[in-house]
């Protein structure tokens, strides 16, 4: 659990599937993590949030989800990661004109491909070592190019700013990003914290 100032995260309105239905929540972006709202308090409660919420989040073994306290000017709200919503602003990422890259969110795109709909995280082997939260080169092509409706070749490219950006790496670090099956791994999914993704 971290104990955030408003202004240190993105707020947003986000959608996704709760219990078979579409719905709107609030949201916010965080290290390209999507939280949504648990609950809110006066900013005399801080206390008793942050018992409350390590009662019944972070001491069940079961259920160690990423969470965030947020101090606002008039509450603290508490916010557990939720990675199935998605930004409602996600539609104004235009992947078809990367060449602009001011016109790419790329910290959107990020919580998108690892989101539960995105490239598939997990652990893989390769000549008999095991890596953990990785994903495919030729994978995260099928789906940019699916989701974006751009030609692999834009998808590659598009892979390569994600290198250039350092926000993704090889993880032999010795390829630029290629439709091949090269494991890849987010920067923020080094290291085993619970606050990257637990998908391995």
């Amino acid at each position: 659990m971290l104990i955030l100032n408003d202004d240190q995260v993105q707020h947003c309105q986000v959608v996704g599937n709760v219990a078979g239905k579409e719905q709107v929540l609030s949201g916010l972006l965080y290290q390209g993590n999507i939280f949504v709202k648990i609950k809110s308090y006066s900013k005399e409660e801080v206390n008793a949030a942050i018992k409350e919420f390590r009662q019944e989040y972070l001491d069940n073994e079961e259920e160690q989800i990423p969470s965030l306290i947020i101090k606002e000017e008039t509450e603290i709200s508490l916010w557990r990661q939720d990675n199935q919503f998605i930004p409602l602003t996600t539609n104004k990422i235009k992947p078809k004109n990367y060449k602009n890259t001011e016109e790419i969110n790329f910290e959107q795109l990020v919580a998108q491909m690892r989101g539960n709909q995105g490239v598939k995280i997990k652990a893989r082997h390769h000549k008999l070592k095991l890596y953990h939260r990785c994903f495919l080169g030729n994978e995260a092509v099928d789906w940019l190019a699916k989701n974006f409706h751009i030609s692999r070749r834009e998808a590659v490219k598009l892979g390569q700013q994600l290198i250039e950006r350092k926000i993704i790496h090889d993880v032999l670090d010795e390829s630029s990003f290629k439709d091949e099956p090269i494991l890849y791994r987010f920067y923020e999914d080094e290291g085993k914290s619970i606050w990257t993704d637990k998908v391995i």
